[in-house]
């Protein structure tokens, strides 16, 4: 009877909240304010540093989520990760230009979201749900995020048209995540009960590897991909609100209002993402993700090697860069569980980790290429990054994927070929 309580919950609570909001201060405030504003100050390869920072900063999430597990501090890790982004937005509103404040900020901003980013996948994973219930609510999660990109965006887009400087901007979106934090601590109470209600892993659930095992396995690959494929998508978003006034001369509102359809767009597409796992299983989902990336980051460079290209073009080649991401994102936690060789707690915190050093070095080299190549060079760089993930899609996860479907027949077949005991006679 519980479990069926369980399947008939509702799928949005409101501490999902804290993923709307990172949805907004990450991929629509940080993008569409900090690029711009450093390298106002001073130059795009200082703007990329800082962007690597907050980029560099999320290997931190598998200590903060380890932090959350050991002292049952999940509410105040999820709330604290909200709150934090809206201290940094504060800072920089009050930064003067001044490089150690801004410097710090990028710390203080990158922590807050490695915080939010590995608690909150918890409150439902681990709360001991009944199957259906679970899978509607991981859905529901991951959707509040693009739709806080469109709100985001449309809301920053906004603020540019009324003439507001950039400390006023900073300030509003700290009051903008101020709230959601408010609002994530009140309602998270009894989100975080059902996680300390729950049953733990016993320590042979936890299983035991070392690095060796690894980084020689599929897995490894597989993390090589995660780095490349995050040089490409966030390489080119640290500099995305640089990009387009310099390379196709569009200017920042419309660049928001890109930013907003974007994640408009990736609202449909996670529910197309979910259903194709569902029936052809995440790997070939992951790599459609992969390489939809590739096409828009290589359109994005193709085009602006063409002096005035079409504003539809540059449009069509930005969202398809961004449409990648409902389809990565639905996979990439099951396909890490698929192949690594250690258990899924573990697994998750390297592809964290290898996302957080793909963006900081895509962060780095396109700050640096902005300020001695050109903007389009970022772009450029990204699909070629993208091409090398593709790469070793087609050449080692790819088989890998085939080898271990093969494997599973194979034991199914045994299974069904195993003769069943006749009842014992009395």
């Amino acid at each position: 009877m519980q479990a069926e309580a369980q399947a008939k919950g509702q799928s949005f609570e409101w501490w999902m909240i804290s993923n709307f909001a990172a949805g907004a201060g990450f991929s629509a405030f940080v993008v569409l304010l900090i690029p711009p504003y450093v390298t106002s100050l001073s130059n795009a390869a200082d703007a990329g540093i800082v962007m690597a920072v907050i980029s560099l900063a999320a290997v931190l999430g598998p200590a903060l989520g380890g932090f959350a597990d050991k002292y049952n501090a999940h509410r105040l890790v999820l709330s604290a990760g909200v709150l934090g982004m809206a201290l940094a937005f504060a800072m920089y509103a009050v930064s003067s230009g001044d490089s150690q404040v801004l410097a710090l900020d990028a710390l203080v901003m990158g922590v807050a979201i490695a915080a939010q980013g590995s608690v909150a996948p918890v409150f439902v994973v681990s709360a001991g749900l009944a199957r259906g219930l679970q899978a509607k609510r991981l859905t529901t999660l991951s959707l509040t995020w693009p739709v806080g990109q469109v709100v985001g965006g449309a809301l920053m887009g906004v603020a540019i048209k009324a003439g507001w400087d950039y400390p006023s901007r900073f300030w509003f979106a700290a009051a903008f995540m101020l709230a959601a934090g408010v609002i994530t601590w009140l309602s998270s109470g009894a989100a975080a009960r059902r996680i300390q209600a729950a049953p733990s892993p016993t320590d042979a659930d936890r299983g035991k590897s070392g690095l060796g095992a690894v980084f020689a396995s599929i897995f490894g690959a597989f993390l090589l991909i995660g780095i490349l494929i995050s040089i490409c998508n966030n390489g080119i978003n640290s500099q995305i609100a640089n990009i387009m006034p310099n390379v196709y001369g569009i200017d920042e509102a419309t660049t928001s209002g890109l930013m907003a359809l974007a994640g408009l767009i990736n609202i449909p597409l996670f529910l197309v993402a979910g259903v194709w796992m569902a029936r052809s299983g995440a790997t070939p989902v992951y790599i459609a993700g992969v390489a939809i990336r590739l096409v828009g980051a290589l359109g994005m460079a193709v085009l602006g090697l063409w002096t005035g290209a079409p504003g539809l073009l540059v449009a069509a080649a930005v969202l398809t860069l961004y449409q990648g991401s409902p389809f990565a994102r639905v996979a990439q936690p099951a396909v890490a569980v698929r192949f690594a060789p250690i258990p899924a707690g573990a697994a998750n915190g390297f592809v964290l980790g290898a996302s957080a050093i793909g963006s900081f070095i895509g962060s780095l080299i396109g700050g640096y290429l902005a300020a001695n190549v050109g903007f389009n060079a970022i772009s450029w760089m990204g699909a070629i990054a993208g091409a090398g993930a593709l790469a070793l899609c087609v050449f080692f996860l790819w088989p890998a994927e085939r080898r271990k479907r093969d494997e599973e027949k194979r034991r199914a077949a045994a299974t069904k070929a195993q003769p069943v005991e006749a009842p014992a006679t009395p």
